[in-house]
């Protein structure tokens, strides 16, 4: 939409619905560098528009920026959410997709903004990895291309946590941050909230995945098509137990999709499948923890307390969580949060829980956050990641996107 539409009406757009969203919001460091290293940089033209500098890091971490013929000497710096760790370090270009296709990059040239994002070191569990390498990512720019004077952070899901260590931690680096959909109000909370759902999952479908909640085998992974098929098929034979799995472990579904169901069953078992053996050789050990659960929700409460597995967490993975998975709550920069009430994969909850720490550390003031009502992962329409950013953008500078492109300089030669 964004792409089609003249920048004047863009202009009256996001006045619109900046103003709609307004209206319903709530209210460890890393040194830089001065010196250049060679990060062995690719530089093309993407026709008379857009130059492309890509690169390697000297972490091992793969960066593309682009940068508008007409620059507004602003940076947009995306991180990316989850990616299972088999997968090639490369960036995940299907994470630069809206949901209705709207690319990001497109949409933030357009408006005379530059664009970067990196793939992080490694894949899987790579929230440490990826606050550095966002952070190394500023300076390259800054060597390569110059210095923005503007910096502003987007996260998403895994990347949202990212984003919001970032801003307690290299605060110094950015303007102000859009985080969406991340689990950054209790990390050992989200950690369970997926061993919990897998072992409700065994207790009423027993045998249908093999290993347990806390240990994968590969033969689940290397043949997760199959098992994907049989979570369906299960939970449509018995669809008294499903709403059972659901209402014990509160996943949310979308009443008005009956797809929806099969899709949080197979959503969450997914990274249950291809993340936990991950974060327990990242985290030193089991984080997941149910020894003293009581669930609740649904019917036969004592005997599925009595029956489900029990895993205690290792004290190890437990340090590892508060000394680097763990947010603070105290930032110095404007923040924006977004998240869809019916999230599936990071309950909204986690958006409330960070809103809570933002207040008791004095920085409530800073953060703005949005509650979208609407069924799914980090399922936001281009209006409103771009009234989101609008806000962000606001908050920092009293003034709308738009107005930026109007002052934007000629293409800048790169370093």
């Amino acid at each position: 939409m964004y792409l089609s539409v003249s920048h004047h009406l863009r202009k009256i757009v996001i006045l619109f619905v900046l103003g709609v969203f307004l209206s319903s919001c709530q209210q460890g460091q890393i040194t830089s560098t001065e010196q250049a290293p060679d990060y062995g940089i690719d530089l093309t033209i993407a026709g008379d528009e857009t130059t492309i500098l890509e690169g390697v890091q000297n972490s091992g971490a793969v960066y593309k920026i682009w940068i508008p013929a007409q620059w507004n000497r602003e940076l947009v710096i995306f991180a990316h959410g989850y990616v299972k760790e088999s997968e090639p370090v490369e960036i995940p270009e299907s994470q630069l997709q809206v949901n209705d296709s709207t690319s990001l990059p497109d949409v933030f040239l357009e408006m005379g903004y530059a664009f970067a994002t990196t793939s992080y070191s490694k894949n899987g569990l790579a929230v440490k990895e990826g606050v550095a390498d966002i952070a190394d990512l500023t300076n390259i720019f800054k060597n390569e291309v110059g210095r923005a004077k503007q910096t502003y952070l987007i996260g998403a899901s895994e990347g949202g946590l990212i984003t919001n260590l970032s801003m307690e931690k290299n605060f110094f680096l950015y303007s102000g941050a859009l985080s969406l959909c991340g689990p950054t109000g209790d990390f050992v909370k989200q950690l369970n909230y997926f061993g919990d759902f897998r072992v409700l999952f065994d207790y009423f479908f027993p045998g249908i995945l093999p290993g347990s909640a806390i240990d994968i085998p590969q033969e689940l992974m290397d043949n997760w098509d199959m098992y994907q098929k049989k979570i369906i098929d299960a939970i449509s034979a018995d669809p008294l137990s499903a709403l059972q799995v659901l209402r014990f472990s509160k996943a949310p579904i979308d009443p008005q999709d009956p797809n929806s169901a099969a899709y949080t069953f197979v959503s969450l078992l997914w990274y249950n499948a291809f993340a936990t053996n991950n974060a327990r050789e990242v985290l030193g050990g089991n984080p997941f923890d149910n020894a003293t659960r009581t669930y609740k929700g649904g019917f036969g409460a004592r005997a599925v307390n009595r029956g489900v597995a029990r895993y205690t967490a290792d004290q190890a993975a437990l340090t590892s969580i508060e000394n680097d998975y763990t947010t603070s709550g105290l930032i110095f920069k404007p923040l924006v949060m977004m998240h869809t009430s019916g999230d599936q994969i990071v309950p909204k909850d986690q958006m409330i829980l960070y809103k809570n720490k933002a207040i008791q550390a004095g920085s409530g003031d800073l953060l703005t956050t949005q509650l979208i009502p609407r069924y799914g992962h980090c399922n936001f329409t281009a209006d409103e990641l771009m009234a989101a950013f609008s806000v962000l953008v606001y908050k920092v500078t009293g003034e709308l996107p738009g107005s930026a492109t109007e002052k934007a300089a000629p293409a800048v030669a790169v370093n």
